[in-house]
């Protein structure tokens, strides 16, 4: 006869003593399901959370870009209003200015006639006014021998002048002629315009006598139109 051995070798036995694990029962078994259901739903729940968090974040991300767009479309139809109006008062200031500036009588008429008149040495002999703009171009000629100084005199005269910008005033060009064995130096002077102010034209009008544009410039002040 085979005699049994004493023990018999429990392979799972010495398994579970090696690694130090309790022998695995139905009652472990079941906390075993039970906690992965608990970690399944825990894991869910914290996927479901995240997935609903970061869909209202997007949601309200939409409606805010939305929101802008339309603030972006208001504001731009805003400065294209203010740009249309701000551009109509340039066109209606700019109308309106030079309408004073034709009523005052400064560019042209007799007011300019009488200041230049005042300004223009004897000596010297004016051919043509021109302005335009604000330029304002005189040519003529002077006696020699003593062109020159006469040409620059009417100059300090005319930077005097309340109808003329300060240092504005300058030889443009210059040549001589002979008439009747008479020497003559003719030039070109180039200048510009001031805006004087309500004083100034006041006085100045009233000293050469244009009673005429100095009643237009009292009027203009009292219309705001210049100051």
């Amino acid at each position: 006869m085979i005699s049994k051995p004493k023990y018999q070798l429990d392979l799972l036995r010495k398994r579970r003593e090696e690694t130090n694990s309790s022998r695995l029962t139905f009652s472990n078994s079941k906390k075993l399901r039970k906690r992965g259901f608990l970690y399944g739903v825990l894991i869910t729940s914290l996927g479901v959370s995240i997935c609903a968090w970061t869909s209202f974040q997007t949601y309200r991300i939409i409606n805010y870009k939305k929101k802008l767009l339309i603030e972006a479309n208001e504001y731009q139809l805003l400065k294209t209003k203010y740009n249309e109006r701000l551009s109509n008062l340039k066109s209606i200031y700019k109308i309106n200015n030079q309408i004073s500036e034709g009523i005052i009588g400064i560019k042209a008429g007799s007011a300019l006639l009488l200041e230049i008149k005042e300004k223009v040495p004897k000596t010297i002999q004016l051919v043509s006014i021109n302005s335009n703009g604000k330029k304002l171009i005189l040519k003529g000629r002077a006696n020699q021998p003593l062109a020159l100084s006469s040409i620059n005199s009417l100059e300090l005269q005319l930077l005097n002048s309340f109808i003329i910008e300060d240092k504005s005033v300058f030889l443009s060009r210059a040549w001589e002629s002979r008439k009747n064995k008479q020497s003559f130096l003719n030039f070109t002077l180039s200048s510009k315009f001031s805006t004087p102010s309500f004083e100034e034209l006041s006085v100045n009008y009233e000293k050469l006598g244009s009673l005429g544009l100095f009643k237009r410039v009292n009027l203009l002040k009292q219309e705001g139109l210049i100051k």
